[in-house]
């Protein structure tokens, strides 16, 4: 029987809806939603050109060898993670997108230094997520997160030097990869991680939390600069009579009597600094004006039993417990590492790197070993390390 014009029409329009609706679906298919860290806000925040970023070398003394090739746009994102109790709540985090670049691209995870004031992140500030920044302007997807308590989080601190914080930040990646494919941007498989100081713990916790709860993704190669890993204390240790960062010093306690409920604060930190605490860490003040508020003399500061009897007073067992428990000497690695330790670190000695080095060298994990003979602890005497990371990161391209 011969068709009809208008039957023929509607045959044709059948055919067209279901290959539209096979073509949809496969979209849908490819950007299904994550199942951890998905992205429930998002705003741009512009694009930055590579002549600004090249710009910002001096201030930062970044070495002239490095030039950013691309212009990088910039997004704030909110996403869904686990606070250390495992509750559901939103963390936030930067993400940077090379611009002009026709090709998959591979994702680069850029966990930055001890911070204490809640805005003084990437998400707020673009500038601040240098290492996202950087990768960005020479060809990866930069990610660059605040880290939980910083930024738009809604936990009401940073829970510093805790493992919790590896799924923190592999949440995150999990949800620029889905955010990536929502905007039509191609990802290649691989995953890299570079850390700094407090950064380097953080990446390897992203470490110690895939070993334990596998995803869809592995990292396939890591730079930590200046980190550490083992949070427990040596029995020939002894702290400084003078403190470099006062802040930095009880910020470690302060959060980790928090997080566990300990009730030992009082134990640690002497009067009148004690009752200062929550004041000081309500995450409107930096670490310099924290350290105005308090002495550099560690008599003056910390008990005398903290100071003499840590090691035997049984009232600093649940504390040495915490600690043992967020201590990441032994993590199993996925991937290759290269580690970068100054000899003249003031505040990251350099012997975690080593003994770091050591643990992972024998479990089989291929790793690499730098140590400079200059740098204080600062990223300005490190910044020539992390152009370093970004050009051995190539090889695993």
């Amino acid at each position: 029987m011969r068709l009809q014009h208008t039957d023929l029409r509607n045959s044709i329009l059948v055919i067209f809806l279901l290959l539209f609706g096979a073509c949809d679906d496969a979209v849908q298919e490819a950007c299904k939603e994550p199942e951890n860290g998905k992205i429930v806000n998002y705003t741009s925040k512009g694009v930055l050109p590579a002549d600004y970023i090249n710009s910002l070398k001096p201030s930062l003394g970044v070495p002239d060898s490095f030039s950013a090739k691309y212009d990088v746009k910039v997004y704030s994102v909110d996403y869904e993670t686990t606070d250390p109790n495992g509750n559901v709540v939103i963390a936030s985090g930067a993400v940077y997108y090379p611009q002009d670049l026709d090709e998959p691209l591979s994702l680069l995870s850029g966990q930055h230094g001890l911070t204490i004031k809640r805005s003084e992140v990437a998400s707020l500030i673009p500038v601040y997520g240098y290492l996202g920044l950087f990768g960005a302007s020479i060809g990866y997807v930069g990610i660059q997160p605040d880290y939980l308590g910083l930024g738009n989080s809604t936990f009401p601190y940073y829970p510093v030097y805790q493992k919790s914080n590896g799924k923190v930040l592999l949440d995150m990646v999990e949800g620029v990869q889905a955010f990536s494919c929502e905007n039509d941007i191609e990802l290649n498989e691989n995953l890299f991680v570079i850390g700094y100081s407090n950064g380097g713990y953080n990446s390897i916790a992203m470490h110690d939390e895939l070993s334990k709860n596998p995803r869809t993704f592995d990292i396939d190669a890591s730079v930590i600069i200046a980190g550490y890993f083992d949070l427990e204390r040596d029995d020939n240790f002894s702290i400084p009579q003078r403190l470099v960062r006062p802040s930095w010093a009880i910020y470690h306690p302060y959060v980790i009597n928090r997080t566990y409920n300990l009730n030992i604060i009082d134990k640690i930190i002497r009067e009148p600094y004690v009752n200062m605490l929550d004041d000081l860490f309500d995450g409107e003040k930096e670490a310099l004006v924290i350290d105005n508020s308090l002495t550099t003399y560690t008599h003056q500061l910390f008990t005398p039993e903290y100071l003499n009897e840590y090691s035997t007073l049984s009232i600093f067992d649940p504390y040495k417990d915490a600690i043992k428990e967020n201590s990441l000497l032994d993590t199993k690695l996925s991937g290759d590492i290269l580690l970068i330790h100054s000899m003249e670190d003031e505040i990251v000695p350099y012997s975690q790197s080593e003994n770091f080095y050591a643990s992972v060298i024998s479990s089989g994990t291929k790793a690499e070993l730098i140590l400079l003979e200059k740098g204080k602890h600062n990223i300005q005497d490190y910044v020539g390390a992390v152009v370093d990371a970004l050009d051995w990161l190539k090889n695993y391209e």
